[in-house]
C-alpha cells in the first residue's frame, strides 16, 4: 500500500506500487517488490482516519477486485503475511522489529481489501479472491486452503508472539483481520452456520487458546514492552499515540482484544461455541477482575463482566467475596445514573449485572456496610458517607420513576425493581434522604395512577413491588431503619387511598400496623414529640418491643435473572455497534443487511 497510511491527503492514484499491486500483471512470490511495498512507515490511525483512507482507496480496491482473480496478487500477499509472520514468531530481538513492520503492514493492506470485499460481495466471492492464485502453478503451494492458513496465522499471532513495542501494532492489526471477517456476517443474509470462514474461526483446534490469549491480553492491560533493539516506528509521539494517551486510558489493544472477545462469545452456533466455554472455564481470577474494575467506563468490558457472571459460577462467587465491591458496582451505577438514548444498552447490562449479584444475600448485608465518602457524579444532591446500599436504591428508585413516566421501558424498571426486592430484606441503616427518595418514589406513581388508572397496568405492578419492598425492609429490617419509619409516619396519607384496592390491600395491611403502632407510641409521648429527634428517639425505644408477629407472611422476595431466549437479537447488533464506535475499523453502516 506503499504510503497509504503516512500521509492521509496524498494523491495515491500515482503511487507506482499501489498501481503495480491492483494491475493486471502477476508478481511472483519472490519478487523483491513485496519488500518494497512492505516497508513503507507506519501512522496509527483513528476511525476517522480509516474511513477515509478506506473511501480515498477505493479505486484501487475496485482495480484489484477486477484483476485479482487472474493475477492472484492478494493471495501471493497473504503467503508474504504467512512468511513474514512465520519468521517474526522465530525472530531475535534484532529482527522483531524489521519483521514487524513488514508483517503489520501486510496485515494493514489486507485488511482494507478485505473490507471492500465483505462490504460489496458474498462470502464465496471473497473466498475466491483469497484463494485465486492467478495463472500460476497449484502444485507449487500446499493443498490446504488459504482461508484456513490465514485464519491459522492470524491465531498464531494473536496466541504465540509476545507483546513488545514492535508487535503491539501487528497484534492489534491482528485483531482488525479478524473483525473484518467476523462481519460479513452483518452484510449476508445468510446464517453463520452456512458461512465457511465462521466454521473455521469456531471449528478450530486453536480456538480455546485463542480465546484464552485475548482474555489474557485484556488482563495484563499492557500498553508494550521495551525489548532490545529499537523501535521501527521512530517517533516517539507516535509511540505515544499507539500505546496510550495517559497514564490511567486503557491501552486500545486491550480494548480490541475485548471487542474480539465478545463477537466471538455472542455467536449462537449450531455446535457448542468453544470462545463462551473458555469463559465458563477459566479460573485465574484476580488480574482480571482488577483490569474489569478499571475498564468498567467502556461498554464492552460491562458486556464481558455479564457473561462471566453468567456463564462462571466461580468467577461470581471470587467477585461477591471481594471486600471492595465497591470498586465494582460504582461505576456500573454511575452508567445508569448518567444513562441516555445513546447509552441504553450499556445501562441495561449494568442493570442485569446489578441485579445478578442482587441475587447474593451476603452482597445485600455487604453494600449497607461499605461507606462511600463522596459520590461526586451523583448531582441530584451533594452526598456524603453514603452507603454502597443507599447509593444503590438512589440510583434505581430515580430509574424507575425517570422509565415510568418517560420512557416506558418495562424491562428497564422490571429490572431495577427486581434489584431492589431482592435487597429489600437487608436494608440497614438507610439514611433519611434515601428513605425520602423510596417512600418518594411510591408517592409519585400514586399520584400519577390515581390520576388516571386507564393503561397504567405497568405502574400498578411497580406500587405492588415497591410496597412489599417496604413490608419486607419492615418485617426483616425494622429496628435498624429508623429513618425510613420516620419517614413513612410523615408520609403516612399516601397510603390511605391504597387502603380498599384488592390489588393492594393485602401488603398495605402490613405497613399500616407498623404505622399504627408507633403513631401510639408518639401519641402517648405526644407533649414531648416537639421535633425530629424527640421523635425518632420515641421510634428508636418502641423498635424493639414491636410485636412482628402480628404481620401477615408474604413470600421471600427473590428475583433471579434469566436470559432471554434468542438473546442474540439483542447481544448482535449491540457487539457490532460496539465494535464500529471503538474498535477503529470502518464498517459501512449502510450496506448492513443485519442489524
Amino acid at each position: 500500500m506503499g504510503a497509504l497510511s503516512s500521509s492521509l491527503n496524498q494523491d495515491l492514484s500515482q503511487n507506482g506500487l499501489l498501481l503495480k499491486f491492483v494491475g493486471k500483471d502477476h508478481i511472483p512470490l519472490q519478487d523483491a517488490f513485496w519488500n518494497d511495498l512492505l516497508s513503507f512507515p507506519y501512522k496509527p490511525l483513528t476511525v476517522e482516519d480509516d474511513k477515509k483512507l478506506f473511501e480515498k482507496n477505493k479505486f484501487l480496491f475496485n482495480h484489484l477486485a477486477i484483476n485479482n482473480l487472474k493475477t492472484g496478487n492478494f493471495g501471493t500477499l497473504l503467503r508474504i503475511f504467512l512468511k513474514k509472520s512465520s519468521y517474526l514468531l522465530q525472530s531475535s530481538n534484532n529482527a522483531i522489529a524489521r519483521y514487524s513492520l513488514q508483517t503489520y503492514n501486510a496485515l494493514l493492506v489486507t485488511r482494507y481489501y478485505l473490507q471492500h470485499l465483505v462490504h460489496k460481495f458474498p462470502e464465496c466471492e471473497v473466498i475466491k479472491h483469497i484463494e485465486s492464485q492467478g495463472s500460476m502453478n497449484r502444485d507449487a503451494f500446499k493443498a490446504e486452503s488459504l482461508n484456513l492458513q490465514l485464519i491459522n496465522g492470524l491465531m498464531n499471532i494473536l496466541i504465540a508472539l509476545p507483546i513488545f513495542n514492535d508487535t503491539y501494532p501487528v497484534h492489534r492489526e491482528s485483531i482488525n483481520v479478524f473483525l473484518v471477517l467476523l462481519s460479513i456476517e452483518l452484510f449476508t443474509t445468510e446464517s453463520i452456520t452456512e458461512l465457511k470462514l465462521y466454521n473455521i474461526i469456531f471449528e478450530s483446534c486453536k480456538s480455546r487458546d485463542l480465546g484464552l490469549a485475548l482474555i489474557t491480553t485484556f488482563s495484563n492491560q499492557q500498553k508494550g514492552l521495551s525489548h532490545q533493539g529499537s523501535s521501527f516506528f521512530g517517533l516517539g509521539d507516535i509511540m505515544g499515540f499507539l500505546l496510550s494517551a495517559t497514564e490511567n486510558e486503557v491501552p486500545a489493544l486491550c480494548r480490541n482484544a475485548a471487542l474480539l472477545l465478545i463477537v466471538l462469545v455472542n455467536q449462537y452456533v449450531a455446535f457448542s461455541n468453544p470462545y463462551r466455554n473458555v469463559l465458563s472455564s477459566i479460573s485465574d481470577f484476580s488480574k482480571l477482575y482488577h483490569s474489569i474494575c478499571i475498564a468498567l467506563e467502556y461498554e464492552e468490558t460491562t458486556l464481558l463482566l455479564y457473561h462471566l457472571l453468567h456463564r462462571n459460577e466461580q468467577f461470581k462467587t471470587f467477585v461477591l467475596a471481594q471486600s471492595d465491591i465497591d470498586v465494582l458496582v460504582v461505576p456500573m451505577l454511575r452508567a445508569i445514573y448518567h444513562a441516555n438514548d445513546s447509552s441504553c444498552h450499556h445501562m441495561y447490562m449494568s442493570l442485569i449485572i446489578l441485579l445478578i449479584l442482587t441475587e447474593d444475600v451476603e452482597f445485600n448485608k455487604k453494600v449497607h456496610e461499605i461507606v462511600l465518602k463522596s459520590v461526586p457524579w451523583y448531582v441530584d444532591r451533594q452526598l456524603s458517607e453514603i452507603t454502597l446500599g443507599g447509593l444503590i436504591i438512589l440510583v434505581t428508585t430515580r430509574t424507575v420513576q425517570y422509565n415510568l413516566l418517560k420512557m416506558r421501558d418495562e424491562y428497564l424498571h422490571t429490572n431495577c425493581l427486581a434489584a431492589l426486592a431482592n435487597m429489600s430484606s437487608q436494608f440497614s441503616n438507610l439514611q433519611s434522604y434515601v428513605c425520602q427518595r423510596l417512600v418518594g418514589l411510591f408517592e409519585v406513581l400514586a399520584k400519577t395512577y390515581n390520576r388516571a388508572r386507564q393503561e397504567l397496568v405497568a405502574i400498578e405492578k411497580a406500587l405492588r413491588i415497591i410496597l412489599e419492598v417496604l413490608n419486607s425492609c419492615l418485617s426483616n429490617q425494622l429496628i435498624s431503619n429508623t429513618n425510613l419509619i420516620y419517614t413513612l409516619l410523615y408520609n403516612k396519607h399516601i397510603f390511605d387511598t391504597f387502603r380498599n384496592n384488592p390489588a393492594f390491600q393485602d401488603i398495605i395491611s402490613n405497613i399500616t400496623q407498623v404505622l399504627e403502632y408507633f403513631i401510639s407510641k408518639l401519641e402517648t409521648e405526644k407533649d414531648m414529640c416537639t421535633d425530629v429527634d424527640t421523635v425518632l428517639k420515641v421510634i428508636v425505644d418502641s423498635s424493639p418491643k414491636w410485636p412482628s408477629h402480628r404481620l401477615q407472611k408474604f413470600p421471600e422476595l427473590k428475583f433471579k435473572y434469566v436470559e432471554e431466549e434468542k438473546p442474540e437479537e439483542f447481544f448482535i447488533p449491540y457487539v457490532w455497534s460496539l465494535v464500529s464506535d471503538y474498535s477503529c475499523v470502518y464498517l459501512q453502516s449502510s450496506s448492513f443487511k443485519k442489524c
